[in-house]
């Protein structure tokens, strides 16, 4: 075994007591039960997911079987985000079981739960992480996260980077799922759902509510956020774009809206000139927008962490960086392209 497959077995091992077999254990268990009752299960989360809880249990455990460390992650951060899905995502298939929801305002730390949709009546999973020093005498800043694809919303949320990031400024953020592995197309009411649901539980300043995504969440960004566009205070793209049919309306509705867009120079799945020509339309168009491009990043969001770091400061701080670098005339992209690379 490698230092690094050692390294996790032995974090795990602290966590869950005697080895990791605890929470192999749990998902093995809880995974045949969620079976068992999916019948019953699929009216409350809605039959086109449904099954996608139960495959995310047999995922998590191969992750904890599987030694290997992804490059850029620390050993130590590595089996924390390996704990913190797994946790998520039993945590998710037990309140379906159970039919038993945990109360977003009760959440501090990291957590998972469920809205009731106001397009279907279904109950829909978010991701939350609240900053434990979070009271409701203050008002704090929050941003809706949008996943990856194929990504779920714990795996996006489960790394403890997103956790320290959070902390940095004092910021709640929720992630829905919007019933897929691919884009909010069809879904941009979970977003809202979601949205509303943390402005019940906290206390949130209006004036510092974001919508960020990340991969194909970067390009959902720039189509679910015109929808209510004063919602937003800010938008964040990170390793995605906005495509060519959403511009227009994009520029129409969100003319004095900060964008802050992000891309890794090695990105190996978004290529890096569809962010590029992003940032340039937006700069072309009049809009404020910082652009930030991190050397030798892929598309791994922990290989850009400085910059993400950097951008995540600057838009709750309201700053803008007008990017000294000129911009080529490349045309946005048409479409969201295959992502060979998982988030």
């Amino acid at each position: 075994m490698t230092r690094g497959a050692l390294v996790v077995t032995a974090a795990l091992t602290l966590l869950y007591g005697s080895s990791a077999d605890g929470l192999r254990v749990s998902l093995r268990s809880t995974a045949d039960a969620y079976l068992t009752a999916i019948a019953q299960v699929a009216p409350i989360a809605g039959r086109d997911t449904t099954y996608d809880y139960f495959e995310r249990l047999n995922e998590d455990i191969a992750l904890l079987d599987d030694p290997s460390v992804p490059n850029g992650y620390a050993d130590s951060d590595w089996s924390a985000m390996v704990s913190n899905v797994g946790t998520l995502d039993l945590s998710l298939a037990k309140q379906l079981l159970a039919r038993s929801f945990v109360p977003m305002n009760s959440i501090r730390g990291l957590a998972e739960t469920f809205v009731r949709s106001s397009q279907d009546g279904t109950m829909q999973p978010v991701a939350v992480y609240v900053p434990r020093n979070y009271a409701a005498s203050r008002a704090a800043p929050l941003v809706v996260l949008l996943h990856g694809r194929p990504q779920s919303e714990t795996q996006l949320l489960a790394p403890p980077y997103i956790a320290r990031l959070a902390d940095m400024t004092g910021t709640i953020v929720v992630a829905p799922w919007g019933r897929g592995y691919y884009n909010f197309r069809g879904s941009a009411s979970d977003v809202y759902d979601a949205l509303q649901a943390a402005e019940h539980a906290f206390t949130i300043d209006p004036r510092r509510r974001f919508l960020a995504g990340y991969s194909m969440g970067g390009f959902s960004v720039f189509e679910v956020a015109p929808i209510h566009a004063t919602d937003w205070a800010a938008v964040m793209s990170v390793a995605g774009a906005l495509l060519g049919s959403d511009s227009t309306r994009l520029v129409a509705l969100m003319p004095r809206t900060p964008f802050y867009v992000l891309t890794g120079s090695a990105d190996d799945s978004i290529p890096t000139a569809y962010p590029t020509a992003t940032a340039a339309f937006l700069q072309a168009s009049g809009l404020n927008v910082s652009f930030y491009s991190q050397p030798g990043g892929t598309h791994r969001l922990v290989t850009i962490l400085p910059i993400l770091t950097q951008a995540w400061s600057d838009m709750h701080d309201g700053i803008v960086r007008a990017s000294s670098m000129p911009f080529a005339h490349v045309p946005l992209p048409a479409s969201i392209p295959a992502m060979p690379v998982k988030p």
